[in-house]
């Protein structure tokens, strides 16, 4: 894929919040920040656990199962366990519509 997809609605992510939805066969996690979402695999990088289970704090979510910590904007990993970043995509709202681009 590599052209921007629907992947959910504006109102379908309250702010603060994250939602996982699938695209094809990926886990994409999609959160609302100060306005704004970003979008990025829903998956740690540390040991492939879930990130949409953990909490969202600003710009930081935090893996509920080892503590591992990233950046939504950036997918840069904060602290250890992990050390790889997460893998991001590009955001663009259409309306009311979320639109993802995924990357071969």
């Amino acid at each position: 894929m590599s052209d921007y997809e629907k992947v959910a609605k504006v109102t379908d992510i309250a702010e603060g919040d994250v939602e996982s939805f699938f695209v094809g066969a990926d886990a994409i996690a999609i959160c609302r920040v100060d306005g704004n979402f970003y979008a990025f695999r829903d998956e740690c990088t540390h040991q492939s656990f879930t990130l949409s289970d953990g909490d969202l704090e600003g710009e930081r979510i935090t893996c509920c199962y080892h503590g591992a910590e990233f950046n939504v904007r950036t997918g840069e990993a904060l602290c250890l366990p992990a050390v790889e970043p997460l893998e991001t995509y590009s955001v663009k709202i259409d309306g009311a519509d979320i639109l993802v681009k995924i990357d071969d």
